[in-house]
């Protein structure tokens, strides 16, 4: 990159020249690579103070001269070596023409200058840049991919046990991380967000201002934070988010409207997610303060003066404005009497004009008068910049009608069409006391008559609607308690409930329509529950108020399936119902469920267990003296949730609860803590008092059971619970209670809560997380043979792929929501993974996974597991799979191995690919995240950069010997296979895997096995014995016959995974020897096979002799398939000896016969008959034999020679080659009696006995080659003969019974970010340094 010469007096400072020529030099920075003690140093320093010094230059230097030019500089070698290219071919001769020095300097800067003017750059600024280097240097210090998105860095030190190492934290999306590079040596850091437990910061001698980050494995700490109290709030909403994201299993997507938003009040001075994270804060919390839907965003603030016509004056505040409303909140500090808050609809919103004088005739400047439709007048003043809010109102108000003509037309089509289908059964409900507890005005109580004058009052001076002023007057009235007759109506608008009910008309009777008739679990739940929701009022035991919520709940249920129903909700509503009308009962109960009390009443109850947390702080706080004694009598979480989730309607009164609900719904969440701790404190010295848990429970149930209210208009009705009220207790009136929470308690806001509530969110969600680790763990541990940690840790690393795909958008989970929030949905159902996310893992930790085939394996494993096709795999079926492979017993892996080229997971018509497509790519797309992580006008250079993310040159490593990692596993001792292995089973139950396999298993799955020892132990002889019969059961040979067999091109494509499999194995040519001669044999055997049948369909029985059966029936009924594989290898005759030495000792062999050795079958050959010394056949017959096999095995040559010589169809490797190469010389070194053989040895025998047969058949397995060009369809074998031939190699017996431990492998692939990129370093360094 060419920049604008400026003078270097020290050229060679820190510098280390490479190339030169008589006018220009190449210098490349110390401590990128050599330099010795100060290239350590200068790397060190620019890491540190994240020097913007670029690592490569270019500077103009004539021989007379001292002082030097820069003339280009560039973050790679790449890129300086195209300038000095340039530099060398366009200048080079002009400059040997100038006379003098000065002469050839004019022109090199006017040249390059120049080439600067030409060069059409947008001008960014430097915090931008800034930023954008970070970014990249991000993506290449931790190898992340471009859609993970840096929001912020800064600079801190990170405490590597006592020694503090200074660099640079990076905060991203999913990722906490930390790089330093001091002297040489690097330190990295890499969380997930995911995996923080707690969050806590810290201000001592030895940590002064830290933040302490703890996950489940340890304790991080970082101090000397450049900007802590921004950081922290930084890290803490990035680590709630994802939280959100483990239970609702959500990535986060950019907000792409922010840069419009903030365009004017935000410089770039910051990325563009960390001003959407701001943002989002912002909004959230002005959401809060004035009740609002959750999509309302923030779009602006300014502050003004509010003329207030009730006391004559001109208050300051803010005034914030979003797409829907026009808000307004007096300065904080300024005396209570004169706090206000205002909220405006802008649907109400009749007219906006600019005005100069105020009402009273004082000249007012830049003001704006707002009148609404409700004949209310809003007057703000000492605006900054009038011009632009009325501007953004008049536009907003503009997006207002467009918005209102669009509801009209869906509600017109959608709602109300649907209700006029049915208006004789839909018939919705008002407020339930009207109808059951109806009163005149003579016969109220006096209380009554009061309140309802004095609020009438309060309408006629402050307002009445959403549109009123809110002072402290209107808390006031509401702590006495709001009149029935305005209950219903204060509750809606105080609540917020009014502004999403009018802004969704017609959305209750719609939805009401589409849940009619509909049955879920969510209804069933309900149905059991109705008659249970106050049953001692009237309105609830007849159908109206029971069909009325019904309605309510069910069309709750269907608005929100992630929360559905819980039981604390038929209580809430049915007294929401008895105040307010049906619809407005269905808002309501959505503003407490979503907004209000978030989380509470989902399946896991997350946020009421936050808040128990919350409560705990509270009291620890606020009543110390009492923390303790309840905390040992494990009352906390007794008490918290009874009370939270039914807001204290459960355990009191309604009567009395209803007083409680006015100032929930004024003023949030704070209210339930505040009464909460108020009912502690009164009890405190009783409570202390208590021994036991019972005890204490006792005292505070018999206090909420006399609570009163004497201004209760209801009925006296007695509550449920309250049926042994004694009469010794002292009352308390709830109004009391309420006014003395605000005295003793008011200090707590709902910021107070709303950080508590981010605090102990990381808390409770890893607890259950963890409690679902443990159940799915639990579920699946009889269905695999992993055990205790391994399994702990595959589970991890599961989880892990799957929210991959879910943060970064790599996949595209399947949405089927009556599945998603069925609760008898299985545990491990809760997480999937497509094959993309599997093969990953099967490559790093199947030790399966070791040629340039792997890959084929894992898509044939991949559709073996997937049983239901929807191109997804769970977690059982995962670690069924991987634990065969990694723990399975001889058998179980062979069977696998055999099943794995079957159908469906070897289709007819595949072709060998090294990496193949994934089985969904045809038919699901890719969800990749599309948003540009910088703004539009810079998605073109971002990209580029991003792109060249890789040609970032970083401060070198010293040169340390190091390996790459490798993703197969090593074998941590061997260990035999126990006598209560699992067995596969038959072909039924291994493609079903939903079955338990180890029903009968007596051990604990969470205990560890000893990898050391031989075997497991079992408790009891009973045990033994059972885990025995399941063993002989499953290796009978009736489940073995439950296979199908297995043709000519299945068996073709498995010899070549073995062939691959073996691959760079220590026994490489011991396995391709055996697997040579087993295949050879195997081939043979087929070809008997294939002649038998044969005979059979012409019904010649005469025609047989011994020697012409498969060997399969001589296997089966000599060997004995209960016995274990070691037993089988070590016995004193292989099951192929004593069926095929019986023809060769009963007569006399032609001479030689009993010499060949098993050599493989040449290239070109293909298997025939085999023709017996003993058989009776006739010549004729065998020509016919013969004749048969010409026809039908054509292309048995070009398959058995992919099968016996390794370079096959698939395209096997060079080496693989080569080892068969050797291989056939060893065989015929073996024949020319070069290698000398021990008598009486088993292996000997039957590898003698089966080289008889293969000389038998070579002349027309020859003969018969000649016409082949692919399998032979009538060729076949068996499981049995196959499991049987692979016995009689020790090394394969070897092979396949190596036990692995994959917990090294899974903390591989966990930290694969981190040693991939050391390893990079690594390497570079040493090629640096030679």
């Amino acid at each position: 990159m060419w920049v604008k010469p400026e003078e270097v007096l020290l050229a060679n400072a820190l510098w280390v020249t490479e190339r030169a020529n008589p006018y220009f030099i190449l210098q490349k920075r110390k401590g990128y690579g050599g330099g010795g003690l100060t290239g350590l140093l200068v790397g060190t320093l620019d890491t540190v103070l994240d020097n913007k010094t670029y690592p490569y230059r270019i500077l103009h230097q004539t021989p007379g001269s001292e002082v030097s030019y820069s003339v280009a500089v560039a973050t790679n070698k790449r890129e300086i070596s195209k300038d000095w290219e340039w530099l060398e071919q366009h200048l080079m001769q002009t400059l040997s023409a100038f006379e003098s020095d000065e002469e050839s300097t004019d022109f090199v800067r006017c040249k390059i200058e120049s080439l600067l003017a030409n060069r059409v750059v947008l001008k960014e600024d430097e915090e931008t840049e800034r930023f954008k280097s970070a970014t990249k240097k991000f993506r290449k210090l931790f190898n992340m991919p471009k859609e993970e998105k840096l929001v912020n860095y800064y600079s801190c030190s990170y405490w590597k046990g006592k020694v503090p190492r200074q660099g640079w934290m990076y905060l991203s999306v999913n990722h906490l991380c930390f790089y330093s590079f001091l002297m040489g040596r690097e330190a990295k850091l890499i969380l997930r967000w995911t995996d923080i437990t707690k969050l806590d910061r810290g201000n001592n001698m030895l940590f002064p201002d830290s933040v302490k980050v703890s996950t489940r494995e340890a304790d991080h700490f970082f101090s000397m934070l450049l900007h802590s109290n921004e950081s922290y709030r930084l890290m803490e909403q990035l680590a709630n988010m994802a939280m959100r994201q483990l239970m609702q299993e959500g990535g986060f997507e950019e907000d792409t409207s922010i840069s419009i938003r903030t365009k004017r009040k935000t410089s770039k001075k910051m990325s563009s997610l960390k001003r959407d994270l701001d943002a989002r804060a912002r909004s959230e919390a002005f959401r809060q303060a004035f009740r609002l839907p959750d999509g309302e965003k923030l779009d602006g603030d300014e502050e003004c003066t509010l003329w207030t016509p009730y006391n004559k004056q001109h208050v300051w505040g803010r005034v914030y404005l979003s797409n829907n409303y026009l808000c307004f909140a007096s300065r904080v500090g300024i005396p209570v009497r004169d706090l206000v808050t205002v909220i405006v609809p802008l649907r109400d919103i009749l007219v906006v004009e600019k005005v100069d004088n105020s009402v009273s005739g004082n000249l007012i400047q830049k003001a704006l008068h707002i009148t609404t439709k409700g004949k209310m007048n809003f007057t703000f003043a000492q605006f900054d910049d009038r011009n632009f809010i009325l501007e953004k109102i008049s536009d907003f108000l503009s997006k207002q009608s467009v918005n209102r003509s669009r509801r009209s037309t869906s509600t017109s089509s959608d709602g109300k069409g649907s209700i006029s289908e049915e208006p004789a059964e839909v018939q919705f409900q008002p407020a339930l006391i009207s109808l059951f507890c109806r009163r005149d005005s003579d016969e109220l109580s006096s209380r009554e008559t009061v309140k309802q004058h004095l609020w009438d009052v309060y309408f006629s001076e402050y307002g009445r609607g959403m549109c009123s002023y809110r002072t402290h007057r209107t808390l006031e009235l509401i702590l006495k308690g709001i009149p029935d007759k305005y209950r219903g109506e204060t509750w809606m608008i105080f609540s917020g409930a009014l502004n999403e009910m009018n802004t969704n008309t017609g959305y209750y009777a719609n939805i009401v329509n589409q849940s009619k008739g509909k049955s879920t679990i969510a209804t069933e739940e309900i149905e059991r529950d109705l008659h249970r929701s106050l049953p001692e009022h009237p309105a609830f035991q007849t159908d109206l108020g029971i069909g009325a919520l019904r309605r309510v709940l069910t069309s709750y249920a269907w608005r929100n399936p992630n929360i559905g129903y819980c039981q604390a909700m038929n209580i809430v509503t049915s007294v929401l119902l008895l105040y307010t009308s049906e619809e407005d009962a269905f808002w309501l109960l959505t503003a407490i469920c979503e907004r209000l009390l978030p989380d509470y009443y989902n399946t896991k109850v997350v946020g009421a267990l936050i808040d128990q947390g919350v409560f705990e702080e509270l009291i620890r706080d606020y009543i110390p003296s009492l923390y303790q004694k309840l905390d040992t009598l494990g009352l906390l979480s007794m008490i918290s949730l009874s009370w939270f989730l039914t807001i204290f309607l459960s355990v009191m009164p309604f009567n009395c609860a209803v007083n409680i609900l006015d100032c929930f719904f004024f003023d949030g969440a704070k209210v339930i803590f505040q009464i909460a701790l108020t009912i502690l404190d009164n009890k405190s010295s009783e409570l202390l008092a208590c021994a036991e848990d019972g005890e204490a429970m006792t005292v505070l149930c018999q206090y909420l059971e006399n609570v009163t209210n004497r201004d209760s208009t209801m009925p006296q009705v007695q509550h449920t619970s309250n049926m042994s009220r004694s009469e010794d207790q002292s009352s308390v009136d709830v109004t009391d209670l309420i006014d003395s929470s605000y005295r003793k308690f008011g200090i707590i806001t709902n910021q107070d809560i709303e950080r508590l509530r981010l605090k102990y969110r990381l808390r409770v969600v890893q607890t259950i997380e963890d409690n679902v680790m443990k159940n799915i763990v639990r579920s699946v541990s009889s269905d695999t043979l992993f055990e205790g940690k391994e399994l702990a840790d595959l589970y991890i690393l599961f989880k892990e792929e799957y929210l991959t795909s879910c943060y970064w958008r790599t996949s595209q989970q399947p949405v089927d929501t009556s599945d998603k929030y069925d609760p008898a949905r299985p545990y491990y159902e809760q997480y999937k993974v497509d094959f993309d996310q599997y093969k990953t893992m099967f490559l790093s930790l199947s030790p399966w996974a070791t040629g340039s085939h792997a890959g084929v394996v894992a898509l044939r494993s991949f559709r073996y597991l997937d049983s239901n096709k929807d191109n997804m795999v769970n977690f059982k079926e995962f670690v069924h799979l991987l634990g065969v492979q990694c723990k399975g017993d001889f058998n179980q892996r062979l069977r696998l191995m055999y099943i794995l080229h079957q159908p469906p997971c070897l289709l007819p018509d595949e072709k060998d690919e090294e990496t193949p497509t994934s089985p969904q790519s045809d038919s699901t797309e890719s969800a990749v995240e599309a948003t540009d992580f910088f703004d539009d006008d810079d998605a073109g250079n971002a990209q580029k950069e991003c792109d060249g993310a890789d040609d970032l040159e970083l401060p070198s490593v010293p040169a340390v010997k190091a390996t790459a990692p490798r993703d197969i596993p090593a074998s941590i001792g061997e260990k035999a296979c126990p006598p209560g292995s699992l067995p596969l089973g038959s072909v039924e139950r291994e493609a079903s895997l939903g079955e338990s396999v180890g029903e009968e298993s007596s051990q604990d799955p969470t205990e560890n096995s000893s990898i050391d020892s031989p075997t497991r132990s079992i408790s009891s002889k009973s045990s033994f014995k059972r885990f025995e019969l399941k063993r002989i059961r499953a290796d009978s040979k009736d489940d073995f016959r439950s296979i199908p067999r297995m043709n000519q091109y299945q068996f073709i494509q498995m010899w070549k995974t073995l062939y691959d499999m073996f691959n760079e194995h220590e026994e490489e040519q011991q396995l391709y020897h055996a697997i040579a001669t087993i295949g050879t044999l195997l081939l043979q055997i087929g070809e008997v096979g294939k002649r038998f049948m044969r005979k059979s369909e012409s019904g010649d029985s005469s025609l047989f002799t011994e020697s012409d059966l498969p060997l399969s029936s001589s296997i089966d009924s000599q060997s004995d398939m209960s016995i274990s594989p070691s037993q089988r290898t070590l016995e004193s005759s292989s099951p192929f000896e004593s069926h095929v030495n019986t023809p060769t000792n009963s007569s006399n062999p032609p001479a030689g016969k009993h010499n060949l050795t098993n050599k493989p079958l040449a290239e070109g050959d293909s298997v025939a008959s085999v023709k017996d010394p003993n058989s009776n056949v006739t010549d004729e017959q065998n020509s016919v034999t013969k004749g048969d096999n010409d026809d039908k095995s054509k292309g048995d040559n070009s398959d058995v020679k992919g099968d016996n010589s390794v370079k096959s169809k698939g395209g096997n490797s060079q080496k693989e080659l080569k080892a068969e190469d050797s291989l056939k010389e060893n065989v015929s070194e073996e024949e020319n009696g070069n290698s000398s053989q021990k008598s009486g040895n088993s292996v000997d025998a039957s590898r003698e006995s089966r080289s008889s047969i293969a000389s038998e058949g070579q002349q027309s397995y020859e003969e018969s080659s000649q016409n082949s060009s692919k399998p032979d369809s009538e060729w076949s074998i068996s499981f049995e003969q196959f499991l049987a031939s692979m016995l009689t190699e020790p090394v394969l017996v070897k092979y396949f019974e190596k036990q692995y431990n994959v917990c090294d492998s899974v903390s591989k692939m966990r930290n694969r970010r981190l040693q991939t990129q050391m390893s990079t370093f690594s390497q570079a360094s040493a090629q640096s340094n030679s």
